[in-house]
């Protein structure tokens, strides 16, 4: 469980990397444990809560907001 202050924590990591059009690494919480996911995030969907991120040249995927618990830019 994160507190409020991380996810704020997240939240402007995620609007500097998008700002910046910088790559990030994302630690995802799914099915009890955690995976490491980098590249660059393209769109915040406000309505689904969910992030798109492009892992490779022209490959996305979709990751929920909720189920990210590390943000870090690495570019």
């Amino acid at each position: 469980m994160l507190s409020e202050f991380d996810t704020e924590e997240f939240d402007q990591r995620i609007d500097y990397a998008i700002e910046f059009k910088l790559a990030v690494r994302l630690t995802v919480w799914e099915d009890g444990f955690t995976t490491e996911m980098t590249g660059h995030i393209h769109h915040v969907d406000p309505i689904t809560h969910q992030l798109r991120i492009e892992i490779k040249d022209g490959e996305f995927e979709r990751v929920a907001c909720d189920s990210v618990v590390g943000v870090k830019v690495v570019d």
